[in-house]
């Protein structure tokens, strides 16, 4: 059964921002492009990073580590090393509130 999780108020994260929640030992980074909220892992699937380090580049996400690039609506992997797409997460605005259903 899927439960929503309170990230933040929206006004918490401005276009162009991202930050890592985690809960129940999942770590997801949840990125504003240009008012759209997204959430994906927040765990590179080529090798241990944490991609809230990353850079944020229109609608993707590169990893610090090794550069490999993810589309944040899709969790696409779009170039090398990494060749597993990142897991995606439903995001809910309620009442001013962002929400991940986990």
């Amino acid at each position: 059964m899927a439960k929503l999780v309170h990230v933040c108020d929206l006004g918490e994260l401005q276009p162009g921002e991202k930050l890592a929640i985690t809960n129940d030992g999942e770590s997801i980074l949840v990125a504003n492009i240009e008012g759209r909220i997204y959430a994906v892992s927040n765990i590179c699937t080529h090798e241990y990073a944490e991609l809230v380090n990353g850079f944020l580049i229109e609608d993707t996400i590169t990893c610090p580590l090794h550069l490999s690039r993810f589309k944040l609506e899709t969790g696409e992997v779009l170039n090398l090393p990494a060749t597993k797409p990142l897991k995606t997460y439903k995001v809910l605005l309620q009442d001013n509130g962002v929400y991940v259903e986990i």
